[in-house]
């Protein structure tokens, strides 16, 4: 089993030493639903001692079957890897969706897992679908794997405690609306926002709150605008802060900029790749009638953070 400090990545059709307890899922923030299906096949794949692979995605099928109909994503892959690594995880493969990969027979993409990664068990989720028009069901995969030498397990739907299922859309949803809080636990971590820090406009530094300009991938879902209390990571060094998400109405750039300011220090940050994770909401966006008053609430929402961090 992974000692935590390693992971491989495997991509396409390439094959691995088998056998292994295979892992089935888009995994799309990794969250608590995926997690326990990721924490029973890792328990199997001790016992078996035995890899554990995640089997994912990539790009979302929407993305190649319905563009326009895609959503943005939860994760990136460093992210999902960060956490797999976590979960236990050996190996993450991962295959590239295509139109081809998206019109397979159902029986032809278990033959292809069998001879990719020979896993005697294979675990999904009970809405996991494959292959042509998702004709492939879980109830398939479980009555056909003993055909292709696995078993497969089906894992009932995870609920939060007041009997919501947890889901990537359910996340989505929420973050969208700005309950961070909400979509924090469905998700079991701080939802995380990744990325290089790159040249801003020096707005906030003209203000005397001096930020970290964190440039997101395209596809990378960002929550409602407003002022979200953060840890940020970059390497091993650990850092406390809040970062502005939006459009900066008062001092407008015309984007949408992640912007970290940091408590703690001020580090030299230019070009490094930083984890940012989400811990609360402060409040949402507010075009402010001059940059002067703008100040006054950055100056509030520090108090703010120095109160939540006990460094108040």
């Amino acid at each position: 089993m992974n000692s935590r400090n390693h992971i491989r990545l495997v991509w396409d059709r390439t094959k691995t030493s088998g056998p292994c307890v295979l892992v089935l899922g888009m995994f799309d923030g990794v969250h608590e639903g995926h997690r326990e299906l990721i924490r029973t096949a890792g328990r199997e794949a001790e016992e078996r001692n035995v890899p554990l692979q995640v089997c994912t995605f990539m790009p979302h099928p929407l993305q190649v079957l319905r563009p326009e109909s895609a959503p943005r994503m939860l994760s990136t892959l460093a992210e999902k890897t960060e956490i797999f690594r976590k979960l236990g995880v050996d190996e993450i493969r991962v295959l590239r969706f295509t139109k081809e990969l998206a019109s397979m027979p159902p029986e032809v993409f278990l033959k292809q897992l069998q001879e990719m990664a020979a896993p005697c068990a294979v675990y999904a989720g009970w809405n996991y679908t494959f292959g042509r028009a998702g004709c492939g069901t879980a109830q398939m995969l479980e009555a056909e794997g003993p055909r292709y030498g696995f078993e497969a397990r089906i894992l009932p739907p995870v609920q939060t405690e007041d009997g919501m299922v947890i889901s990537s859309s359910a996340i989505r949803a929420s973050l969208l609306k700005g309950r961070l809080a909400e979509a924090n636990i469905m998700l079991g971590n701080a939802y995380p926002v990744s990325g290089t820090v790159v040249e801003g406009k020096h707005l906030g530094h003209k203000l005397g709150f001096p930020t970290a300009n964190v440039a997101v991938a395209a596809e990378k879902l960002l929550p409602d605008y407003g002022v979200y209390l953060c840890s940020l990571r970059e390497g091993r060094r650990l850092y406390r802060g809040m970062v502005n998400i939006g459009r900066q109405p008062t001092l407008p750039s015309g984007e949408v900029t992640v912007e970290a300011y940091l408590l703690d220090a001020s580090p030299d940050l230019y070009g490094k790749y930083v984890r940012l994770r989400l811990l609360k909401r402060i409040r949402p966006e507010h075009r402010f009638e001059s940059a002067e008053l703008l100040k006054e609430q950055l100056e509030k929402d520090r108090d703010t953070a120095r109160t939540y961090f006990g460094m108040a």
